[in-house]
């Protein structure tokens, strides 16, 4: 295993079940991966490491900036996906936004279904895009602190990266 594939794959991990423990991931530990990110890069591809970290910084920001500005994703998420970032590039945190996004969906469906509540949170988010469509009043997607309906999506984001570290893409 790379030193590239450890360190996003412990980072992946610290992360997640900082979000279990205090449903949020700390700004200080994202900084932390920032820079570790940028040395990594840097020490492996010279000067041209700072292009492939901002690149893989700057990528999960503009992407998915929509999903933030709605509230169906965190911050910290975001924050998470911009550091693992640095140390993948552009081209395999792109990859990494999809799976999440997919495995997320995914894992969202199971639990829908697994509750029962498959009508009630569907009928949720099409009441909460009609009121933001015809109202342009932004109000949060997601509830704030430990509500059942809010999912964790550092989850998802560790499962991709164990997919990465194991080569499937």
């Amino acid at each position: 295993m790379s030193v590239q594939s450890l360190c996003v794959l412990v980072f992946s991990c610290i992360a997640m079940c900082m979000d279990f423990l205090m449903e949020r991931v700390v700004n200080g530990f994202i900084g932390a991966v920032f820079l570790a990110g940028f040395y990594w890069q840097i020490t492996e591809n010279g000067a041209a490491g700072i292009l492939y970290a901002s690149l893989g910084f700057l990528l999960p920001c503009i992407l998915l900036l929509p999903l933030f500005y709605f509230r169906m994703l965190g911050a910290g998420d975001i924050k998470l996906i911009s550091g693992l970032g640095t140390f993948l590039g552009a081209g395999s945190v792109f990859k990494l936004i999809l799976c999440s996004l997919f495995l997320g969906g995914l894992l969202s469906l199971a639990f829908l279904i697994s509750c029962g509540n498959f009508k009630e949170r569907f009928s949720y988010f099409f009441n909460y895009v009609y009121e933001y469509s015809s109202s342009r009043n932004l109000r949060a997607y997601m509830k704030r602190g430990s509500q059942p309906e809010n999912f964790h999506f550092t989850v998802p984001v560790f499962l991709s990266v164990m997919l990465y570290v194991g080569g499937f893409y």
